[in-house]
């Protein structure tokens, strides 16, 4: 069944295609010979030198709603090692 409307397929949400967008917030910091961070955030300048800046998207899709989400999850766990 379509809809009249638009012409696509009447599925429920969960079954179109997802697409999720991490974005980030990087700071990089100094460590001092105590072990703690310093309290100066590197700014965007000296991150130019290595081509970067302080923000970054991932953005991962899926099939599905679950696909989306099942990716997702994936993604964020190898992130946090």
């Amino acid at each position: 069944m379509y809809d009249l409307d638009s012409g696509q397929p009447n599925l429920p949400r969960s079954d179109w295609p997802h697409h999720a967008t991490i974005t980030m917030k990087i700071d990089v910091r100094k460590m001092n010979a105590d072990g703690s961070l310093d309290h100066k955030v590197l700014g965007n300048e000296i991150l130019k030198k290595y081509n970067m800046t302080n923000k970054a998207q991932i953005c991962i899709s899926g099939a599905t709603e679950a696909d989306c989400i099942k990716n997702l999850k994936s993604m964020l766990e190898k992130l946090n090692g």
